[in-house]
């Protein structure tokens, strides 16, 4: 069987993972979910001309040199209707976010200043319009501020509180079910009663990348390779917009899972990548839409399975369409391999240093070592084809998910 490309994997997924319903939510609720509505300014952003700056309101033609000496004849605090006029040769002291008082067209500084009784004498000249915020110079009444797709980071909830929205529209998150196939794994806490179980780590791993993505994950445990009670296993993906397993999936007699999900009703999409780690990835989908995926059971595989390809696919089922942006790094120290007939995405660590993005490879790469996993933040991305890549040379990174 011939290995599917990374890009035409990634491709058939994002095809597959349509935004699903809307839901109202208060906008506390609303950090890291994707907006499903366009929002508009509801007034002009300062909605009206204002102080930039702590100091004194003036004329700018009273403040052509320094050493010029102003009368003071009033305060302007922010949220006051009491707006003195500035006659020539006077100045109002005010400050940060107040109104600019009629008469005046530029704030000088407090720090640029010194009071002589009524008087304040300015210690540089002032140019119009200086340390004053215009009315609508962020935004007009009825413009577009945020678009339909937009993930809600915290400045954005900061802009959509800014226009009175105490409830938004955004998509509703996935939910995702999570099953580890093997007769080799045991759960956490339980006894071991054989030298050669392995405690189970990838339910729990995809469980809080799962968190991480957006997604309600379920950890729906553990299920022996014997058929019957992994096909029982596999009927409950259709309770979850997304059904993950880990293991099963590759060439041996007890991969069970791609014959058993066809069986119920799965139409398999793609079967193997053209990647490593991360080889053994099988995607497809029911007839009503609802994503599966086959994970490896190697924990590392698993892991750059979830973030080339489960990560992009809950985030679009969200309503979000981004996906990895690569960056150019230089490469720390070499990186060589035996083999280069798949891209291979190793684990890195990344520093800045003099202006430059650095990488540097780390020892642990084999497809079961987590703790090498937990030391990087990014994927050294390595092309087919080169076994080689030399100190000082330009690489592609991608980030760890979350981006």
């Amino acid at each position: 069987m011939s290995l599917t490309p990374l890009e035409e994997a990634l491709k058939l997924v994002l095809e597959q993972a349509r935004p699903l319903g809307t839901e109202r939510v208060f906008l506390h609720e609303a950090v890291t979910r994707v907006l499903a509505q366009d929002v508009y300014a509801d007034e002009d952003k300062p909605p009206f001309d204002n102080a930039a700056m702590d100091g004194y309101a003036l004329r700018s033609e009273d403040a052509v040199k320094p050493g010029a000496r102003l009368r003071v004849t009033g305060e302007v605090p922010a949220g006051t209707r009491e707006l003195p006029k500035v006659e020539r040769g006077t100045a109002v002291k005010i400050f940060t976010g107040a109104p600019l008082p009629p008469g005046a067209d530029a704030v000088v500084p407090v720090e640029f200043t010194r009071r002589e009784g009524p008087f304040v004498v300015l210690e540089r000249p002032v140019r119009p319009g200086e340390n004053v915020r215009r009315r609508g110079e962020d935004a007009k009444k009825g413009e577009l501020l945020l678009k339909k797709g937009t993930l809600l980071r915290g400045y954005e909830i900061g802009l959509l509180a800014s226009v009175n929205a105490a409830v938004v529209t955004v998509y509703r998150r996935p939910t995702v079910g999570i099953l580890s196939t093997g007769d080799e794994i045991i759960d956490l806490c339980q006894e071991k009663t054989e030298p050669s179980q392995i405690r189970s780590a990838n339910n729990y791993m995809l469980y809080g990348l799962t968190l991480q993505a957006g997604g309600e994950p379920k950890n729906l445990g553990l299920v022996s390779d014997e058929p019957e009670a992994l096909e029982r296993a596999l009927e409950q993906a259709r309770r979850f917009d997304v059904f993950i397993t880990t293991g099963g999936v590759s060439m041996g007699e007890k991969d069970l899972v791609k014959e058993l999900v066809k069986k119920l009703g799965v139409k398999v999409l793609f079967h193997k990548l053209r990647i490593k780690p991360a080889k053994p990835v099988l995607f497809g989908v029911y007839d009503d839409g609802r994503l599966f995926f086959g994970l490896p059971g190697n924990p590392v595989s698993s892991a750059v399975a979830f973030d080339l390809l489960v990560y992009p696919a809950i985030r679009a089922l969200q309503g979000e369409k981004r996906v990895k942006t690569a960056l150019r790094a230089v490469l720390k120290k070499p990186f060589k391999r035996k083999k280069a007939e798949r891209r291979e995405f190793a684990r890195c660590r990344l520093s800045y240093e003099d202006g430059k993005l650095y990488c540097e490879p780390l020892e642990k790469q084999e497809s079961h070592m987590l703790t090498g996993l937990t030391q990087a933040d990014a994927y050294l991305v390595v092309p087919e084809g080169v076994n080689e890549l030399a100190p000082g040379q330009e690489v592609e990174v991608l980030l760890l998910a979350p981006q």
